[in-house]
């Protein structure tokens, strides 16, 4: 792959024995025998499946609409905030959390993605409300969360509004293209709205404008990260199993998990800009592949429980446990190669300690990559299962890519497993619940 790094064989981790004796390296070659072609198995399911998130990367109206009511809104409104929650926020919060430094040229956009009542308050203490635009993003319109958070911010924003029209100006609400409770409230109220597409599930949706106006609104590059994803999609759904790097991946935590004795597979991530990608994979992972029941009614109820870690901070918190606890967990290293800002490390005169001059003249980037290598070396020795994905910079294409990447390996582990990767009915009960709680009677 051009934009991802992916390094599998060097870590020994195919050496491993499954149960029974045999080599992950032996199993993983034969399940890629008897799986011909991952990528056409997949789209064979088009008909069950909301799969338009595989076409998003090529581009389409949404596109257009997104980065249009970016500039307008840009033109009159120096912040956005975007009231979403899970799928509805989380590819955004990551990507422009990667993409949030050096700072010059985005504009601030937080994420009011709880109902903590102290975030609340200090996000809304802290807005401009008489230029500020909001985002409110829910298809059905009826997310607890979502619509309490928007809804709190909007009575702010109306008093502080010269008038209505200018506060109609500021707000976007992203909700599904006919029906549910915000199209007819945007509508009434004179706000402008952008499509959920009806064949994108929310935790894939962050290249419809769900995740594409919050982004252009920043000032990231949308096209370029769109490149990115569909570089890396046209290159790997080309080839068979056994050369498809997304799905290597996927069939690796899936051997390791049901004949391995693996139970956690952990992102160990090295570089701050790039930690919610551990929550965007966390989702993605949980909510996709931990379901009742397979596609053929026997009961399943299992996956790799995802976990993140941030290196090298948790180096101090967790790796005792890593190399000493239960063996019991895949460990996936993410890093960058090359940081656009690396401050070099000068040593002060009169003030050097002798046991510390290796680290003069050493930057930052290469202390983070050394703590990695330490750790990775660390539970290699350990007999640890290890493998590494990298950026080459932190690019939007090279972010595009990644997160396409893992989109991919998850609808792949989905056909492994023989679960349907694309619903969620086990957190649905939890929603009634929490509204009936609050004396809702739907």
């Amino acid at each position: 792959m051009r934009l991802l790094e992916l390094e599998i064989e060097s870590t020994g981790i195919l050496a491993r024995k499954l149960v029974g004796g045999r080599l992950l390296g032996e199993a993983l070659d034969e399940l890629a025998a008897d799986t011909a072609h991952p990528h056409r198995e997949l789209l064979a399911h088009h008909d069950q499946w909301p799969l338009g998130w595989l076409e998003l990367p090529r581009g389409g109206p949404w596109v257009r609409a997104s980065l249009y009511t970016a500039q307008t809104l840009r033109e009159e409104c120096s912040e956005l905030v975007v009231c979403g929650i899970g799928g509805s926020a989380l590819g955004a919060q990551a990507v422009y959390a990667a993409m949030d430094w050096p700072v010059e040229y985005l504009l601030p956009v937080q994420f009011l993605d709880n109902v903590d009542p102290t975030q609340m308050a200090r996000v809304v203490e802290g807005l401009q409300l008489v230029d500020c635009a909001v985002n409110v993003i829910s298809k059905s319109g009826e997310t607890l969360e979502t619509m309490a958070g928007f809804l709190h911010l909007l009575a702010q924003l109306k008093r502080a509004a010269p008038d209505a029209a200018s506060l109609a100006r500021r707000i976007v609400a992203t909700t599904d293209a006919t029906k549910g409770l915000l199209r007819p409230l945007a509508q009434e109220q004179g706000w402008r709205t952008l499509p959920v597409p009806s064949d994108v599930g929310g935790r894939f949706s962050v290249f419809s404008a769900v995740g594409l106006l919050p982004l252009a609104f920043a000032g990231v590059d949308i096209e370029a990260l769109l490149a990115g994803a569909r570089e890396l999609q046209d290159e790997i759904a080309q080839l068979p199993a056994a050369e498809n790097p997304a799905w290597r991946v996927a069939a690796l935590q899936y051997l390791l998990h049901i004949r391995g004795g693996m139970n956690q597979i952990v992102h160990y991530i090295y570089g701050d800009p790039l930690v919610l990608m551990g929550d965007f994979f966390r989702q993605l992972w949980a909510e996709s592949l931990a379901k009742a029941r397979r596609l053929d009614g026997s009961p399943s109820g299992v996956c790799l429980t995802p976990l993140v870690a941030r290196g090298s901070t948790d180096q101090h918190s967790q790796n005792q446990l890593y190399m000493e606890g239960p063996d019991d967990k895949l460990y996936c290293f993410i890093s960058c190669r090359q940081w656009e800002i690396d401050p070099l490390i000068c040593l002060p005169e009169g003030s050097r300690i002798p046991e510390l001059a290796y680290i003069d003249d050493r930057r930052f980037g290469e202390i983070l990559a050394a703590c990695m290598a330490g750790t990775r070396g660390a539970l290699i020795e350990a007999g640890r299962p290890v493998f590494e994905l990298r950026l080459p910079r932190l690019g939007a294409q090279e972010i595009g890519a990644y997160l396409q990447f893992w989109m991919l390996a998850t609808a792949y582990a989905g056909l492994l497993y023989g679960v349907n990767p694309f619903d969620q009915p086990g957190v649905e009960r939890s929603k009634v619940i929490g509204r009936q709680a609050l004396g809702s009677q739907h």
